[in-house]
């Protein structure tokens, strides 16, 4: 398709320097990112580095670990320690763990 026509809009310097970074998240153009934006289209995804993966996969194995930990403390077969706090943790750890490959709560 061939783009001709131009919509001019004024941004101040901080707003624009928004749309370039969420468009360099989703490695779009600037152009790209607003006409999808105005438009209601599904941005492309979130290009999720490495390490971050990296980083997703071990907290989702320490989610397990601590999910395990909750079961045994829940059936008596731990004692001492808080399920509250064990609770508290694995929010967190679900938390930090889709903060590194950029999705919110809201987004699950």
């Amino acid at each position: 398709m061939v783009r001709s026509a131009v919509v001019p809009v004024r941004l101040s310097i901080e707003e624009r320097s928004q749309h370039y970074e969420a468009a360099r998240q989703f490695s779009v153009s600037i152009s790209e990112f607003v006409r999808r934006a105005a438009l209601k289209r599904r941005m492309p995804a979130a290009v999720v580095g490495e390490v971050n993966r990296e980083t997703y996969r071990e907290l989702c194995r320490i989610g397990n670990n601590v999910n395990q930990l909750m079961k045994a403390v829940n059936e008596g077969k731990v004692f001492g320690v808080d399920p509250k706090i064990l609770a508290e943790l694995r929010a967190t750890i679900k938390e930090v763990g889709l903060q590194c490959v950029g999705v919110t709560p809201d987004d699950c």
